[in-house]
């Protein structure tokens, strides 16, 4: 006799490996990753062939933003400052008046469209999904649109991280005046977000400086605790946050930008280990996500949900971009393909539970037909994003690369940097051995790439034109080795 620990084990690490390698297969054709785990999520639940029984919102809200926290985290992470700051600007403008116009637009079409639905219904439908989903931006942005410009990613990156705080806030606010039954107090809607936003952002800087810190000061006696406390501090920061009223989401977004953006121990092999544990949980959040849902009643609410998908995809959020913009000096396409780039996901998913929790009688057709606007949005425009980049003469051609080893963690070696050098087919250095080259002090020569061919360097590896040289050297003679290796005849 089988326990059922040992069959829900075998049922959902089977159901995870099956959607992993399907996805492979699906990707081909263009779709969307989380959009296969969606859909083997309700094929497995209660209402399709899977027959899983599973409808806890609670715990598949709990499940969502736990997996959401550690998203938006490495986000943060990876959202390279340098390139970020330059368009911090316009991510605001799109993460706080985007999404806000976004809300209302779409709420007056939704009350036009279904006068069933009074306007502050409508409008809290149009909150849940007023927000782009980080974890769906990231993910279609790491797995298949390699050639969007940088500056266009890091803009809707940004956007997609951040708003999440204004879609809470929105929602929030239109679900209490629905059970309050009360007016409208702008006073009270102006101190909810300030105090959002700004405990958030301060809790996030104040976490990631002291997290920073700790990482760099602190010798654990042990290397893989440094891992063990990265990951217990994404909770604990978001915990903290939401206590002071404080947006949690933006909090460890924030955190995630502040620590990416210096060097720390082990940081390399953290965000290695962080992008499988990620992986992991969005995988596990889509899967649970799809089993709550019941694809019968998908039927009955299929065409006001892809009417609101629709028209939140060509109405709504155009509008909200261009309005948002106004004045930016972003080319016409490009505010176009942001436009197009405004994937729903998990975050409206969560936010659709928020309803059925507060006991609203009509919180489960909500939540399908979000649902709903979720599946149009990822197949519609997530399954389109290089195209529509090509159409608009957006995307740019990529040649594959060779491998380069720039996965290098040097905190050990404060000061110094690996740095890629090409040598000129005129240059001086060429024919010479590496012992007849004078190089200053404090730099080593780690490998040298030769069209196809890698070489561990001696002093008697003669240099050719053309060669990819790798070297370790203190940030002071770097300039003097490049000068050394590029010098022409």
């Amino acid at each position: 006799m089988v326990d059922s620990f040992t069959l829900q084990s075998l049922v959902i690490s089977a159901l995870i490996i099956f959607s992993i390698l399907s996805s492979k297969l699906f990707f081909r054709f263009g779709f969307p990753i989380l959009l296969i785990f969606l859909v083997f999520g309700m094929m497995s639940g209660s209402d399709g062939p899977g027959g899983i029984e599973f409808s806890d919102y609670a715990m598949a809200q709990s499940i969502g933003i736990f997996a959401l926290i550690y998203i938006l985290f490495l986000g943060g992470l990876e959202s390279e400052w340098d390139s970020l700051k330059s368009f911090l600007a316009v991510g605001i403008r799109l993460s706080v008046l985007g999404s806000i116009l976004t809300a209302l637009i779409l709420g007056v079409i939704i009350h036009f469209l279904f006068p069933v639905l009074g306007y502050l219904e409508s409008f809290l439908l149009g909150s849940i999904v007023s927000s782009t989903d980080a974890a769906s931006v990231f993910n279609i942005f790491k797995t298949g649109s390699s050639s969007i410009p940088v500056h266009l990613k890091k803009i809707i990156e940004f956007e997609s991280g951040s708003n999440d705080a204004v879609g809470v806030l929105l929602t929030t606010i239109f679900m209490s005046l629905i059970v309050a039954n009360t007016k409208f107090d702008g006073f009270q809607f102006a101190r909810f977000f300030v105090m959002q936003v700004l405990v958030g952002v301060m809790m996030g800087y104040s976490f990631g400086m002291v997290i920073l810190y700790l990482m760099n000061s602190v010798k654990l006696g042990y290397d893989g605790l440094y891992l063990v406390f990265i990951i217990a501090s994404v909770p604990f920061i978001y915990a903290v946050s939401t206590v002071f009223q404080g947006n949690g989401f933006l909090s460890v977004y924030i955190a995630g930008i502040i620590i990416g953006r210096k060097r720390f121990i082990h940081k390399k092999s953290i965000l290695r280990f962080l992008n499988g544990y990620v992986w992991i949980l969005q995988i596990g959040m889509f899967l649970c996500f799809g089993l709550l849902v019941f694809p019968s009643r998908l039927t009955n609410i299929w065409l006001p949900g892809l009417s609101i998908g629709v028209l939140l995809i060509l109405v709504a959020r155009p509008i909200s971009v261009f309005l948002s913009l106004w004045g930016v000096k972003l080319p016409f396409r490009e505010k176009l393909f942001i436009s197009w780039v405004g994937l729903r996901g998990a975050s409206p998913i969560i936010l659709a539970t928020f309803p059925i929790a507060q006991g609203l009688a009509w919180g489960d057709l909500l939540f399908h037909i979000v649902f709903f606007v979720v599946l149009v949005s990822l197949l519609i425009q997530g399954s389109l994003i290089q195209k529509v980049a090509k159409w608009l003469g957006i995307a740019k051609e990529t040649n594959p690369q060779i491998f380069q080893p720039t996965d290098f963690d040097n905190i050990e070696f404060p000061g110094m940097t690996l740095q890629e050098l090409i040598v000129p087919y005129e240059a001086l250095v060429v024919d010479k051995a590496l012992y007849e080259i004078k190089l200053p002090g404090d730099s080593h020569i780690l490998l040298i790439a030769r069209g196809e061919q890698y070489l561990i360097p001696s002093g008697n590896t003669q240099i050719r034109g053309g060669d990819v040289i790798w070297v370790l050297a203190k940030d002071e003679v770097m300039g003097e080795l490049g000068r050394t290796f590029m010098a022409i005849v």
